[in-house]
């Protein structure tokens, strides 16, 4: 949930806290932050500053810690806390750790005209978050922080720490004074929820509501804003979120996200003290018991919890492997450790987000006694122990940890109201889709409000990492709308984003692409002249302005040539140099080899010839000389332009920029915002370069929620990340909408995503075969696919029949023939012309038919909904990202996937399974029965690939489910019944380009 901005205060607010590029969070850098000691002064209602220590640091100089930090407070040694733990988990011999308040991170320094609330506490309800503590002590008077002293008051001798734990969370009984002073009451028996009947505003602020209420409401704030933002509000939030006993696993989960020392000293100690390491089979039975462990703030009834977890699907299948794997935590069933130990193996068994949601709703019932904070901290404490088992080589499913992450993430980031994501259609005219008078305005996420609120300065670089589907264009124009008093430059990366932005974003947004700048400055005049070449520099073109020289072929050198053009276009350099000559060139019988210098320093030489003659004016009959469209943006990049009418220029799609733009944008005197995903860079063959990874920035900013695509989508491309690019600090999450990767009942229109021309032809063919042919289109349209082109060489490969050929570049070959043709291919390494070559040499005489039945089969429109992925890290990434509902996997995907842990297994009660007698494993190879005497059995979901190919629904015994799952399958059966089975060597066919793949992770 986010806290409006509007929230008021009667306290001071601090200055704010600032100002580098990733304005320092309590979660990061602490080492380096500003030194701003906020303290409160009777005298005056602004925060004095402490030039010596900052809040910040004394806050995290040991949050969780590893037991073996001293600090002192008004020169005051500090006794160490109890265990490494710091008590997140209960003592082994349950004692009452010692020690006082001191002991928090909050300094006895800190003054405040603000009371202390007195302790809740009651007979029936005084549960302490340390064990051990059968009666509660109630002091008799509050206690209070002096307004002219360091000392606290304390009254009979009773600690504050006791008062403060009888019921840290309380149940809002108990009445509060203030010094003295009467807060108006609110105006009516509901406290002004339902309105009242004068519709008068109800009186007071957020200032009168308890410590407690706060701590519930903030600890569903994510963790940026809260250790950013909310944390900096007054000195009163500061203290509630300083406490260690506030969230603390939350605390320890970001820390350790953040590889914070102290954090990961402390989750190496609970490892340690668990047992959880990849050399025990039955770690994950450790993983319960430390979960059942985990202290919560208050659990007044934990047979209510566990009446509620009987809701839940898995719950039978939960308490069986608990009652027979773990007996002696049986024996507390009525206790509270039971009931977390079966929340864990609920979360262990879970198959989607949808089982750990579903698990919340539970735990969220009104008969439960769990408050919000105990949930998510329960789930914070698992999510923990999973990232790190996983990082410790432990095999576990990446899915599970992804599945928590993604249910935190929606708890923590909903508010409730529709959120800012613009349907990908662009609207016919500004402002539509954000706002009508039918329904209530879009609200922006967290991530969103960050950017927005952002105010541009110049030379500022700011990098916004926009995972696909994020939103990122509805952040753009929320952004423009918010700061409508400056001038924006929109960049977009081809002519149609352009047009959509324009009805997109409001006026004060001119929307335009590098090249139509560029075009307008220089390239009008190539175009006046008649010197513009639409197209891309051939090296065909290029062989006919090289002079002969013995013993090379003039295709191979032209090709040389191209790419050292290509290279020098792209570069910000101003001069063709060495470094854009290639590397390896082939020769004259198709080898590899490397190019001598001298041979470099000719390539340069015939370079500079062509790129002399291209910027000349005059009119020229070689198209070799013809200005393309990369060269004018290289003259204009040269002329170092200057944007002088814009406050801030905003680039959309940045990670395929070239270097030549990059120079472009950065040396202009205005602010520049860079928009990007480094994850869908796809063009660095035409000299891109991933800007939102090289680019030096001011400040970086984060979009990681998808709106295109639910939980299951979503799951594929973030392992995707994790797995092929080793990406963990940044999880890609979607919305709450269904979703489908198994194929299975896939119907209406199907699109496929294919890396080449040549894959896409042969899909188009093999749908338009059988008695029903699917109707087909080609994104682009059939021109822009080529048929005519594959036509035309289809025709060279048949001279006899003396058809007329159409295209102007393969007219040339109608003497030399098509092994002409093909022999210029390989030696100009031409990839487009090798494709249409291929697949006329494939198909042959059935061209002309396959050409006019994927003809007569094209429509004119097409909806992307279903997508089959492309087998390149990048491309992979990308394509998987454009579905929305239903993805179809190809079977290396799948393959991927198992590297991640995840074999989409379900469980099922073996009870159930062999209620009809013997089952036999489903796994080819395998003679192995389902042993009746395991507690669980797995069942594998059934899949339809992208080929057609389709898995049954199978089951797995026992010894191959532990080759798939590790030490989760000893949560399902006992060693000794898996020790009499003989697992099965099983025989997985990969695709060997996808095996070289494969072999690069």
């Amino acid at each position: 949930m986010s806290v409006s901005n509007k929230i008021k205060t009667e306290e001071a607010t601090d200055p704010p806290l600032s100002t580098d590029e990733d304005s320092c969070s309590l979660l990061e850098d602490y080492e380096s932050a500003p030194s701003t000691c906020p303290q409160a002064s009777h005298n005056s209602d602004q925060w004095e500053q402490d030039d010596d220590k900052s809040m910040l640091e004394g806050l995290l100089e040991c949050p969780l810690g590893d037991g073996s930090v001293k600090r002192e407070v008004d020169d005051t040694e500090v006794n160490l806390l109890p265990d490494v733990c710091f008590q997140l988990l209960r003592t082994a011999s349950w004692e009452v750790p010692q020690g006082s308040i001191n002991h928090m991170s909050a300094s006895n320094r800190i003054k405040t005209e603000e009371t202390a609330d007195p302790p809740l506490a009651t007979d029936e309800d005084s549960c302490s978050l340390l064990e051990g503590c059968e009666e509660p002590v109630v002091p008799s008077k509050r206690a209070r922080i002096s307004l002219y002293g360091d000392q606290w008051e304390q009254d009979d001798d009773k600690s504050l720490l006791e008062g403060l734990l009888e019921c840290p969370l309380g149940d809002g009984s108990v009445e509060q004074e203030c010094d003295d002073t009467e807060i108006d009451p609110l105006p009516d028996a509901c406290f002004g929820l339902l309105g009242t009947a004068s519709w008068d505003v109800p009186q007071g602020s957020i200032d009168q509501l308890p410590d407690e209420v706060l701590q519930e409401i903030f600890a569903l704030v994510p963790a940026t804003d809260l250790f950013q933002s909310l944390s900096l509000v007054c000195q009163r939030w500061w203290r509630i979120i300083a406490d260690h006993q506030f969230i603390p696993w939350k605390k320890l989960y970001h820390q350790y996200l953040k590889a914070q020392p102290e954090a990961l000293l402390t989750v190496k100690a609970i490892l340690q003290r668990y047992h959880l390491s990849k050399e025990q089979d039955e770690c994950m039975l450790g993983f319960i018991r430390c979960v059942a462990s985990i202290k919560p703030y208050r659990c007044r009834d934990p047979e209510a919890i566990l009446e509620c977890l009987k809701n839940h699907s898995l719950f039978p299948k939960a308490d069986i492997c608990i009652a027979n794997r773990l007996p002696d935590l049986q024996d507390s069933k009525p206790e509270a450790p039971y009931s977390w130990a079966v929340m864990s193996a609920i979360v262990l068994l879970s198959g989607s987000v949808c089982d750990i949601q579903e698990l919340v709703a539970c735990l969220r019932r009104p008969s439960s006694t769990l408050s919000s904070i105990d949930i998510m901290e329960a789930l914070y404490c698992m999510g923990t122990l999973l990232y790190a088992m996983r990082e410790s080589d432990i095999r576990v499913s990446n899915r599970i940890h992804y599945n928590i992450f993604y249910c935190l993430y929606l708890l923590e980031n909903s508010n409730g109201v529709p959120v800012l994501a613009v349907p990908e259609a662009a609207s016919s005219s500004y402002g539509r889709g954000f706002q009508n008078s039918s329904r209530p305005a879009l609200q922006p996420t967290c991530e969103q409000q960050q950017i927005i609120n952002h105010a541009i300065a110049p030379k500022q670089v700011v990098k916004i990492m926009a995972f696909a589907g994020t939103g990122k264009t509805s952040t753009l124009v929320k952004y423009a709308e918010k700061w409508s008093n400056l001038r924006f430059l929109y960049l977009a990366f081809n002519k149609t984003i352009a047009e959509q932005g324009t009805r997109a974003f409001p006026p004060n947004v001119t929307c335009k692409t590098i090249h139509s700048l560029a075009f307008a400055q220089v390239g009008k005049n190539y175009s006046q002249q008649r010197k513009l070449n639409a197209g891309s520099l051939s090296s065909y073109w290029v062989s006919f302005v090289l002079q002969n020289r013995q013993g090379q072929s003039p295709f191979i050198r032209a090709k040389g040539v191209v790419q050292t053009l290509g290279k020098f276009f792209a570069s910000a350099d101003e001069a063709i140099s060495l470094e854009h000559t290639p590397i390896w060139r082939k020769n004259n019988q198709g080898e590899k080899v490397l190019l001598e210098p001298e041979e470099k320093q000719i390539i340069i030489s015939e370079a500079n010839q062509i790129w002399t003659n291209m910027k000349r004016l005059s009119p020229t009959r070689e198209m070799a000389y013809k200005m393309i469209h990369d060269g004018y943006l290289k003259l204009w990049q040269l002329q170092k332009p200057l944007l002088s009418d814009y406050d801030a220029i905003l680039v959309d799609e940045a990670q395929d920029c070239t270097p030549a733009v990059m120079d472009i944008v950065l040396s202009q005197p205005c602010g520049v915002i860079l928009v990007g995903d480094p994850h869908q860079q796809i063009y660095s063959f035409r000299g891109a370069v991933n800007a939102m990874s090289e680019v030096p920035h001011t400040h970086i900013y984060y979009l990681t929620q998808s709106f295109r695509f639910g939980a299951e989508i979503a799951y594929v491309g973030a392992t995707i990340l994790d797995v092929c690019k080793k990406i963990r600090n940044k999880t890609l999450v979607g919305g709450s909408q269904e979703g489908d990767v198994s194929g299975v009942g896939v119907t209406g229109k199907v699109a496929r995503l294919s890396r080449n021309n040549q894959t896409i032809f042969e899909d188009a063919v093999n749908v338009t075969e059988g008695e029903s042919p699917a109707k087909i289109y080609f994104l682009g349209g059939l021109n822009a696919f080529g048929l005519e082109k594959i036509h035309d060489v289809w025709k060279l490969l048949h001279p006899e029949l003396g058809l007329e050929v159409k295209d102007s570049f393969l007219r040339r070959w109608v003497q030399k023939g098509f092994s002409a043709l093909k022999d210029y291919m390989v030696k100009s390494e031409d990839k487009q012309l090798e494709m249409k070559i291929a697949i006329v040499e494939k198909y042959r005489d059935r061209i002309p038919e396959l050409l006019q039945r994927i003809t007569r089969h094209h429509t004119s429109h097409s909806e992307m909904a279903d997508t089959v992925p492309a087998d390149e890290w990048n491309l992979l990434y990308v394509a998987v990202t454009r579905a929305k509902k239903r993805l179809v996997l190809p079977k290396f995907l799948s393959h991927l996937l198992t590297m991640a842990g995840e074999y989409f297994l379900r469980p099922e009660l073996t009870s159930d399974v062999c209620k009809d007698g013997q089952v036999k494993c489903s796994v080819r190879g395998c003679l192995n029965d389902i042993p009746p005497e395991s507690l669980l059995t797995m069942r594998k979901m059934p899949f339809v690939y992208s080929d057609g190919t389709a898995d049954p629904e199978s089951l797995l015994c026992h010894a191959c489910l532990g080759h798939r799952l590790g030490p989760l399958a000893w949560l399902t059966v006992a060693p000794n019944v898996v020790e009499a089975l003989n697992p099965a060597e099983e025989a997985i066919e990969i695709p060997q380009m996808v095996q070289i793949l494969f072999e690069w992770i």
